[in-house]
C-alpha cells in the first residue's frame, strides 16, 4: 500500500465537501451565485487518475480473470452506494422537504440504482438521487471496460484501454450535448487514461526523487489555483494538476516503510464513505445551523465550514465503520471460504487421480 496515496483520497474526499460547504453556506444567506471553493471540484478528478492508477497497479502481473474482477469491484462499490441511495429515497418519501434537491421519479430512482446517467427531475444535470454517485457512473464504466480488457494478452491490455477511452473522449466532440452518449464521451474520461499511464511508468521502476515528487504536488496545486478561475477545459486546468499530484503523491513515498498515521489513514480508509454521505449530513447540519439562529455573516460563515468539514468527516467515518468496513470484511470472508472450498476439492481431484493411477499400475 502506497500510505501517502491513501491520505491524499482523505484530501480529495474533504475537498469536495468543501465545495458543497461554500455551496450551502451561499444558499444560506440567499446568495445561489455567490463564491464557492471551486478548486474543491478536483477531488473528483484525483479519484478518476487514482482510479485508473489503482486498477491497473493492483492486477498487472496477476493472474485476474474478469468475473473476479468484476466480483470484486462490486463488492467494493454498489453495497454502500445502495444503502445510502436507499436512505435518500425513504428521506424524499417520508420527509421531502429535508433534502432541497431531492425529488421523486420512478425512472430516475431505477437509473440511480442501475449506475446510469438520467436528468435529475430537480436539477438541470444527469444527476442520480445520491447526487455524487454520478462519478460511480464513470467508474462503473470504466470498471466494465478493464474487466474486458482481461480477455486480452496481458501485453495489450492497457493500450487498448488507452485507445478505447480516448476515442470515446474524442467522439465526444461530436455528439450533441446533454444526452446519455454525450456523459459516456466527456472530457473527464481521460483522466482514467492518466492513472493508466502513470501506473504502467510506475510497474516499469521508474521513480522520482522525494524533492522532485513534493515540487511536483506544489507545482500542481499552484496551477490549481491559477486555473479554477479560469475559462480552461476543465481536462485543462483540473485533470493535469490532479495527474502531477498524484504522481508526486505516488513517488514521495512508494516502497518506503513508514508507520501509517491514524487520523490521515482513518480518513483514507472512509474516503468512499465521506464522499457518498456528506450530501446527506450536510443539509442536515445547514438546518440545524439556522435553527439555533446563526448564519453566514462575519466569522460565522467559516465557523459553519469547519464544522462541516468536521461533521462530514465524522459521519462518514460512522458509515464506515458501522457499514462499510463490515460489509468488506463479510466479502473478504467469502473469499476466503470460496479459496478454501476451491483447494479442497482440487486436493481431493489430485487425490483420485493418484488413487486411480495406483489402481491402474501393474502389480
Amino acid at each position: 500500500m502506497i500510505v501517502s496515496l491513501q491520505y491524499l483520497r482523505a484530501v480529495a474526499a474533504l475537498m469536495v465537501v468543501a465545495f458543497h460547504a461554500t455551496e450551502k453556506l451561499g444558499t444560506m444567506m440567499g446568495n445561489d451565485d455567490g463564491p464557492t471553493f471551486t478548486t474543491g471540484l478536483v477531488g473528483v478528478d484525483i479519484f478518476f487518475v487514482v482510479s485508473g492508477f489503482i486498477m491497473l497497479a493492483t492486477t498487472r502481473g496477476k493472474d485476474v480473470t474478469p468475473g473476479d474482477f468484476a466480483r470484486r469491484r462490486f463488492e467494493r462499490i454498489v453495497p454502500l452506494y445502495w444503502l445510502l441511495t436507499s436512505l435518500v429515497l425513504v428521506v424524499v418519501l417520508a420527509r421531502p422537504g429535508l433534502l432541497a434537491t431531492a425529488t421523486f421519479d420512478a425512472a430516475h430512482v431505477a437509473a440511480s440504482f442501475l449506475f446510469l446517467p438520467w436528468q435529475h427531475p430537480a436539477i438541470d444535470a444527469q444527476l442520480p438521487l445520491l447526487v455524487p454517485g454520478w462519478t460511480l457512473n464513470y467508474e462503473m464504466a470504466f470498471y466494465a471496460l478493464f474487466a474486458a480488457s482481461l480477455l486480452l494478452p496481458a501485453r495489450l491490455r492497457v493500450a487498448a484501454l488507452i485507445a478505447t477511452l480516448s476515442a470515446a473522449a474524442f467522439a465526444g466532440l461530436f455528439v450533441p450535448a446533454g444526452t446519455m452518449l454525450a456523459f459516456y464521451t466527456d472530457p473527464i474520461i481521460p483522466e482514467f487514461v492518466a492513472g493508466l499511464l502513470l501506473a504502467s511508468v510506475w510497474r516499469r521502476g521508474f521513480a522520482l526523487s522525494r524533492t522532485s515528487a513534493i515540487c511536483l504536488v506544489g507545482i500542481g496545486l499552484l496551477l490549481l489555483h491559477l486555473g479554477s478561475s479560469s475559462d480552461l477545459p476543465r481536462i485543462v486546468w483540473a485533470g493535469v494538476p490532479a495527474l502531477m499530484i498524484v504522481t508526486g503523491v505516488v513517488h514521495a513515498d512508494a516502497g518506503k516503510d513508514q508507520a501509517p498515521l491514524r487520523l490521515p489513514m482513518l480518513l483514507g480508509d472512509a474516503s468512499y464513505s465521506i464522499y457518498l454521505s456528506h450530501v446527506i449530513a450536510l443539509p442536515v447540519l445547514a438546518k440545524a445551523w439556522f435553527a439555533a439562529g446563526y448564519g453566514g455573516a462575519g466569522i460565522e460563515g467559516p465557523a459553519f465550514l469547519a464544522l462541516a468539514l468536521i461533521v462530514s468527516a465524522l459521519v462518514g467515518a460512522g458509515f464506515y465503520g458501522a457499514a462499510e468496513r463490515p460489509l468488506m470484511r463479510i466479502f473478504a470472508a467469502r473469499r476466503r471460504n470460496r479459496a478454501a472450498d476451491a483447494a479442497y476439492r482440487a486436493g481431493c481431484s489430485a487425490r483420485l487421480r493418484q488413487i486411480a493411477a495406483a489402481t491402474e499400475s501393474p502389480s
